[in-house]
């Protein structure tokens, strides 16, 4: 069985994260978030990378935007998924993303975030959060190096899933 998250932006708490690493939350005490740098993911990309923009279950869709930033909802995410409108070519630089990922299974999540060009050529970091967020303790982390896209060569937000059976979140950049 397997419970989908999906929030309203103005039911998601907005707490701003002053540093990557930042762990501290009383209701989800034992997740961990770690920088693993720009090559992080790179052992998980694809040699041809699947550009999902059909609208089954297993793809990021937009939820909204206000020119300055995307949120998105997904479900029974089995592997890695790609954003399906990418981040406004003016914004680069230090993002936050507001988040939660649930595991379908009682173990917890194990998922990647990084914005990059479907090209892989420009990337941000990545950032492992290993924990199930629920709606309600949402958690906010930060980049602070996301490269400016272009018209032609966009920057998305690329999710990974780890956990090793289906995940499901949603989130929004601030």
């Amino acid at each position: 069985m397997s419970t989908s998250l999906v929030l309203s932006l103005a039911s998601v708490a907005s707490a701003d994260s002053s540093s990557i690493d930042n762990t501290s939350s009383a209701a989800s005490s034992e997740v961990q978030v770690i920088n693993l740098g720009t090559t992080g993911n790179d052992a998980y990309l694809p040699s041809t990378p699947k550009i999902i923009t059909d609208n089954t279950n297993s793809v990021i869709t937009p939820m909204s935007t206000d020119g300055q930033n995307i949120s998105y909802s997904f479900r029974n995410i089995d592997d890695h998924i790609w954003s399906s409108s990418p981040l406004p070519i003016h914004r680069s630089g230090r993002i936050s993303l507001t988040l939660v990922q649930e595991s379908i299974r009682s173990e917890p999540a194990i998922v990647n975030y990084q914005f990059m060009t479907k090209d892989y050529k420009n990337k941000s970091e990545v950032i492992q959060v290993n924990g199930n967020i629920n709606g309600g303790d949402e958690r906010t982390i930060t980049f602070y190096d996301v490269p400016k896209g272009t018209a032609d060569n966009p920057v998305y937000l690329y999710i990974g899933n780890h956990t090793g059976y289906p995940i499901s979140g949603n989130g929004y950049t601030k």
